[in-house]
């Protein structure tokens, strides 16, 4: 079993991939390099979903939780990003919950309480997801399996109680299976043929010391901002029903690994 990467670790990392050693990492005169947006720069959580599989007590005691097997809806964690914006949802044993989530220095930080939605259900399954959604704000530690394609998450909380999570189908995905790759995006968007006509395609590459290439297909899930540049993990499928004349390839967004504000 692969040993667990620590995302407090990782995020400083990933951050400097391509751009300098994790040892030495920039630290310009005034603090953070203002470059970079570390929450979303090494958010490798982003796009995911997740189910609780298991919920273990200091001492090594199990809480039951609801799980697929037995015909129960577990609880879910997805993070998203909205328009830039990083945001935690899901099903918390009873009502549906959002918050506002970031990466600290690695760590998985939920700083205030999640809206939920006011359904009453059975006290056995209020409690546990009062105790869910309060833990989210008690996070201590966190770690993933895989940084390239984690599949176990596991979150450790102020009261010793231990949350393992397992992987779910990309929702944007769609349950869809193939390769993942990273890719750089560039900034700008360049013009392109595209069949008949011209179009403007993303400049993409695998690696910093290539050129751009132009890329003639769509990015599904993505969100581009012009003046940022990128370097994403996506899985790349193929298109039942490519437009003529465009690849019949497409990416899926798997996750925003890094992105750095180009000054124009």
């Amino acid at each position: 079993m692969p040993r667990p990467t620590s995302l407090r670790w990782l995020a400083p990392c990933l951050l400097s991939i391509g751009l300098a050693a994790c040892s030495s990492p920039p630290r310009p005169a005034g603090g953070q390099d203002p470059r970079f947006q570390p929450a979303a720069a090494s958010d490798i959580l982003a796009q995911t979903s997740w189910d609780l599989a298991r919920w273990t007590k200091p001492g090594g005691a199990l809480r039951p939780v609801p799980h697929p097997s037995t015909r129960s809806r577990p609880l879910t964690v997805s993070f998203i990003h909205e328009q830039g914006a990083p945001r935690i949802a899901g099903f918390a044993g009873c009502n549906q919950y959002g918050a506002s989530y970031t990466i600290a220095n690695g760590l998985l930080i939920v700083r205030d309480h999640p809206v939920a939605t006011t359904m009453a259900c059975a006290p056995v399954s209020m409690k546990l997801e009062q105790d869910f959604l309060a833990g989210m704000t008690r996070i201590t530690a966190s770690s993933v399996d895989n940084a390239n394609n984690p599949q176990r998450m596991t979150w450790v909380l102020a009261s010793g109680d231990t949350l393992d999570f397992g992987r779910r189908a990309d929702p944007i995905a769609g349950g869809q299976q193939g390769p993942t790759k990273l890719v750089y995006v560039n900034s700008e968007r360049a013009p392109c043929s595209a069949g008949a006509g011209r179009a403007m395609c993303y400049q993409v590459r695998d690696s910093a010391a290539q050129p751009w290439q132009p890329w003639h297909g769509q990015i599904t899930g993505f969100h581009f901002q012009p003046g940022i540049r990128y370097r994403l993990r996506v899985v790349e499928v193929q298109d039942p029903n490519p437009p003529a004349g465009a690849s019949s390839l497409r990416w899926v967004l798997d996750a925003v690994i890094e992105q750095e504000i180009v000054s124009r």
